[in-house]
C-alpha cells in the first residue's frame, strides 16, 4: 500500500511539473469569455465529496488542494479516506494543454488507450497488468487528469466506466458547462 502511495505521489508531482513549460498569461491571448471557466486554484470544486466517495467505495474527506507544490499551469486536489487518511483520488487540472497530445501527461512506460466513447478527447492510462491507472480528458484548451491509486479496474468494468464518467464530469465543470 505504501508503495502505491509513493508511486501516486511521484506521478502527481511529474504531472504537475509537466504543466510548468507552458508560457503566456492565464487567458493565453483570449477574451475573458474564451478563457478557462474555472481557475486552476479551484480544482477541488470540479468534483464533490459524494461523487468521490461513490467512486472509491468509502467515505472521504473534502478535497484538499496541494499547496506544497505550486506550478504556474497546474493544480491538484486530493481526497483522502476518512478511516485511514490515505489518498484515494487525485485530480489534476492543467491549463494551456492544447499544445500537447493527452498522452504527454501520462507517466512514461504506461500503455495509453484512446477512449472513443467519450464526447471529449480522452485517454485511459493502463498499468502493466492492463488495469486502469489514470483517465485524462481534454477540457477546452486544458486537461483534467483523474488518478485513483487503489482502484485496479479492468477495461469495461462498472468502476472503469464510472471513473471515466467522473473525469468527464470534471472536464465539463472545468469548462463551465
Amino acid at each position: 500500500m505504501k508503495k502505491s502511495v509513493i508511486t501516486a505521489a511521484a506521478v502527481l508531482l511529474g504531472i504537475a511539473i509537466s504543466g510548468c513549460g507552458a508560457s503566456g498569461d492565464a487567458s493565453n491571448g483570449k477574451s475573458a469569455s474564451e478563457s478557462s471557466a474555472v481557475a486552476k486554484e479551484d480544482v477541488c470544486s470540479l468534483l464533490t465529496t459524494a461523487e468521490v466517495s461513490q467512486l472509491v467505495g468509502e467515505a472521504v474527506h473534502n478535497g484538499k488542494r496541494d499547496t506544497k507544490h505550486i506550478y504556474p499551469n497546474s493544480s491538484a486536489c486530493t481526497w483522502t479516506s476518512v478511516s485511514h487518511d490515505m489518498p484515494l483520488l487525485i485530480l489534476t487540472y492543467n491549463l494551456h494543454a492544447a499544445s500537447h497530445d493527452l498522452d504527454y501527461y501520462a507517466p512514461p512506460g504506461n500503455a495509453v488507450k484512446k477512449l472513443n466513447s467519450s464526447p471529449n478527447e480522452a485517454i485511459a492510462v493502463l498499468t502493466s497488468k492492463e488495469e486502469l491507472f489514470e483517465v485524462i480528458v481534454r477540457s477546452g484548451d486544458n486537461a483534467v487528469l483523474l488518478t485513483a491509486p487503489y482502484l485496479t479496474e479492468k477495461e469495461g468494468s462498472p468502476k472503469w466506466k464510472d471513473e471515466v464518467k467522473l473525469t468527464e464530469f470534471a472536464a465539463k465543470r472545468a469548462k463551465g458547462e
